[in-house]
């Protein structure tokens, strides 16, 4: 196989960085055909362990490594013309890899869009010996019937096996016998740049003496004036303006006149025509902040702020305009979001703002469409990348400013492969880039505003809505106290209050959100006779009955079954439906408000493309009346016409067992009340919870973000939980339970007695089983940074050498516990 091809001694040594779980570089040595093409920052494709990886060159070497011996395999193709990922990045990138225990390949990886790398096929190819036995005809039967399919060249083993279960053996003796050998197929990347069929004037022609020729071909030569005119044009644009373009495009070509050929032709992601920009008057608070950071960015300092301002009280514009201020310095602006659905409202903003001059990135795009995207921020095309989290690996080259809206929100910590944090990662960037971090949020993560308090972080305030209008009346409803009114056995969905402020705002025109974090129609079916509980049969999960399917769901593992005609556990026929689940809150809203027209936004509805903008955009242009959803409505939107906003229960993430438990309750609370209120009209919102006391829900009343901060910091200190302490967690899994848990026991005395460290555990995790494994988590917590990394690097060695089916995974720093 060509990629087992050994050179003794090498003449150069490449450093690559595979996307494999083992943190290290491997070396190759470095053919002399590919020595000038092969520098640190482009793609490279080598043999490794039986098979063809896709690597980054990261260093180049004169000499191997002693250690490794001189005997190297040779590179076999360099991929890139120019490196994809410059050095600097790299840099970054390896030492964010280091601070969160990823292997350094699947770190660089992250930094190049999905599919973007030519893959290979792994195949067979005719050697000379099997050519002359094919051209002798010397092999009968089946066997010779696969050497003839292999004389037009190499075929995939998949192919040549494909309704053939035999061929497999005629394959092994073939190539025991010498008249066959594996070979590498090169196929092409999965995502790739759309193409367009261009058509132009032939290069030196004389475009007076052509026309003259044409005098009888009135049609042909208007279509060579009119590329005279437009320069190279697309063939079907040119065809959809003039009948017969085609067949006079070929005529022109077959003259000697017209040569066709291709160019990119990028997708348009942004599915909206632009907005006209609204002139802005900054208020004396967004002036202040404007100045701040348009300082750093024409200082070149790497500053760090932390744009604390309430609902509404014109964060985005501060983010425009320090955009702007990096524009003017001749440098690039790179703004993140925490959700995908909120890209469609930062896009409209920049494009009404700065027009295309922006690209788009986030992994709700098809692959090639953000391969596009890349390319043009790659190309120098754009200044400006807007997107999700994974748009922090854009390729610009001269960052002016960073821009993290919802700063707080746990969208930006990366929980699989490689566990960055967007915060932490960006403020790498903007260090190396020598520009600001600016952070915003209503409700700062606790560590951010603790980092302000310490001096770490400048925090710009905007303590009032733009116009002077006012924060939404927070009303909380006692669920308790409102059950006790009911008549036994009623179940309580929509409180009184809640259902008469709907009806209010229906009759004056207005829209109303109500949020339910939670999806399905019911949270579980339960016994009344035992009281058994519905389960996954995967999972250590209550399965959620979906009305519009009929079907009982985990959302873990995506099981399904039939809702059960008897109790599971004791045959009693006496099942009900319990807790509320969005489908189940839009059925009554129907019944409350029978003329209101009603729209529900869950991951159940999202799935479906283009559904989320939908219902985002009828909401936006009053076209419905009231929108049931979860999360997806309570983050970053701008509504004017939402005047009411309900939370249907703001008590079920407070019993989650993870310690950012009533931060999130309060951040969610505060942030899907900021969506009222919004527009000309006041706002108002009711809350219904049992816990009308709780130091995360009574805050919300007045907005107060101080008095929960000062709680929670206060049992943050006594916990020695995060910011006064750092923490790693690691869950082992595996399908036997006791062996599962022996396991996480023996990580833990990896590490157990290790001074100023305390480990907890091991326990069932929250999620104890999930898709047929049984999980054990354990978690190191220390008041230093470095003995939490020194002993999680210490377990991750040792996990390594767990046998399968065991696995474990160590989060450096973890940002919840579920």
């Amino acid at each position: 196989m060509s990629s087992s091809l050994f050179t003794a001694p090498p003449r150069g040594v490449a450093r690559v960085a595979l996307p494999v779980p083992v943190d290290r570089l491997f070396e190759y040595a470095v053919p002399a055909a590919l020595a000038e093409e092969t520098r640190p920052g482009c793609r490279v494709r080598v043999g490794f362990d039986r098979r063809q990886l896709t690597g980054l060159v990261v260093e180049r070497a004169a000499e191997p490594d002693p250690e490794l011996g001189s005997r190297l395999r040779e590179i076999d193709a360099v991929l890139d013309a120019e490196p994809v990922v410059p050095p600097d990045w790299i840099r970054i990138l390896r030492e964010e890899a280091a601070a969160v225990l990823c292997p350094v390949g699947i770190a660089l990886a992250a930094a190049l869009p999905p599919g973007s790398a030519p893959r290979t096929l792994a195949g067979c190819a005719l050697t000379p010996r099997g050519r002359a036995a094919l051209r002798a005809s010397a092999v009968p039967g089946a066997a010779g019937t696969l050497l003839g399919r292999l004389a037009e060249g190499p075929l995939s083993r998949t192919a040549l096996l494909r309704g053939d279960p035999e061929a497999s053996r005629s394959l092994a003796a073939l190539e025991r016998d010498g008249l066959l050998t594996r070979a590498v197929i090169p196929q092409r990347p999965r995502a790739r740049v759309r193409q367009e069929r261009i058509a132009a004037l032939a290069p030196d022609l004389d475009l007076d003496a052509a026309l003259a020729d044409l005098a009888r071909a009135p049609r042909q030569a208007e279509l060579l004036r009119e590329l005279a005119k437009a320069g190279p044009s697309p063939t079907a644009a040119l065809g959809r303006r003039s009948a017969g373009a085609a067949a006079g495009l070929r005529a022109l070509a077959a003259r000697g006149l017209v040569v066709f050929g291709e160019r990119a032709a990028p997708r348009d992601v942004f599915g909206a025509p632009r907005e006209l920009d609204q002139a802005v008057t900054l208020t004396p608070e967004q002036e202040r902040a404007c100045a701040a950071i348009g300082g750093a960015v024409g200082g070149r300092r790497a500053r760090r702020f932390l744009l604390h301002g309430v609902t509404g009280s014109g964060k985005t514009e501060v983010y425009l305009r320090a955009v702007a201020e990096a524009l003017r310095a001749g440098r690039q602006g790179l703004v993140l979001v925490p959700e995908i659905t909120l890209t469609h409202q930062i896009v409209a903003r920049l494009r009404a703002r700065f027009g295309d001059a922006l690209a788009v990135l986030h992994s709700g795009l098809a692959p090639g469409a953000r391969l596009e995207q890349w390319e043009r921020l790659r190309r120098g095309e754009t200044p400006i990348a807007v997107g999700a989290r994974s748009a922090l690996f854009a390729p610009l080259h001269d960052l002016g400013v960073i821009v993290i809206d919802e700063e707080h929100d746990g969208a930006y910590k990366n929980d699989e492969g490689f566990r960055y944090h967007a915060r932490d990662l960006a403020w790498r960037r903007a260090r190396a880039a020598g520009c600001p971090l600016v952070l915003g949020s209503a409700t700062p993560c606790l560590e951010t505003r603790y980092a302000a308090d310490q001096g770490e972080t400048e925090r710009l305030v905007l303590s009032h809505r733009i116009g002077g209008r006012p924060l939404p009346a927070v009303r909380i409803v006692d669920l308790v106290a409102e059950r006790a009114r009911l008549p036994r056995g009623r179940k309580l969905i929509l409180s009184g209050p809640l259902r008469r402020g709907m009806r209010e705002v229906l009759s004056e025109g207005g829209q109303t959100v109500l949020f339910l974090n939670r999806r399905g129609f019911s949270t579980q079916i339960s016994c009344f006779s035992c009281g058994y509980v519905e389960r996954c049969k995967h999972c250590d999960i209550s399965l959620v009955y979906h009305a519009s399917e009929e079907r009982l769901r985990c959302h873990y593992c995506d099981h399904q079954a039939p809702p059960p005609e008897a109790c599971s556990q004791c045959g009693s026929p006496e099942n009900a439906l319990l807790g509320v689940g969005t489908q189940r809150l839009e059925e009554e809203v129907r019944s409350e408000l029978p003329g209101a027209r009603v729209a529900r936004l869950d991951r159940d509805v999202a799935v479906r493309r283009g559904a989320t903008r939908e219902i985002l955009e009828a909401l936006r242009s009053g076209e419905v009346d009231v929108v049931v959803g979860t999360q997806m409505v309570a983050k970053g939107h701008d509504f004017p016409g939402v005047r009411l906003v309900g939370v249907i229960n703001a008590d079920i993430g407070l019993h989650l067992p993870d310690f950012r438990a009533a931060e999130r309750t309060f951040q969610v609370l505060t942030q899907v009340a900021g969506r009222a209120g919004r527009g000309g009209a006041p706002g108002s919102v009711v809350v219904q919870t049992f816990l009308p006391d709780h130091y995360a829900v009574r805050p919300v009343v007045q907005h107060d973000y101080e008095r929960f901060y000062r709680e929670e910091l206060a049992n943050r200190r006594a916990l020695g939980y995060p910011p006064f302490g750092h923490l790693a967690r690691v869950v082992v899994s595996g399908p036997e339970e006791a062996v599962t848990r022996e396991a996480a026991s023996r990580l833990a005395a990896e590490v157990r007695g290790t001074p100023h460290l305390e480990v907890l555990g091991p326990a069932p995790a929250p999620l104890a089983r999930l898709r047929d494994r049984y999980r054990v988590q354990l978690v190191v917590r220390s008041s230093r940074r470095e003995p939490v990394l020194e002993a999680a690097r210490r377990i991750q060695t040792a996990a390594s050498r767990l046998s399968a089916p065991l696995r474990a995974s160590v989060d450096a720093n973890p940002f919840d516990m579920l």
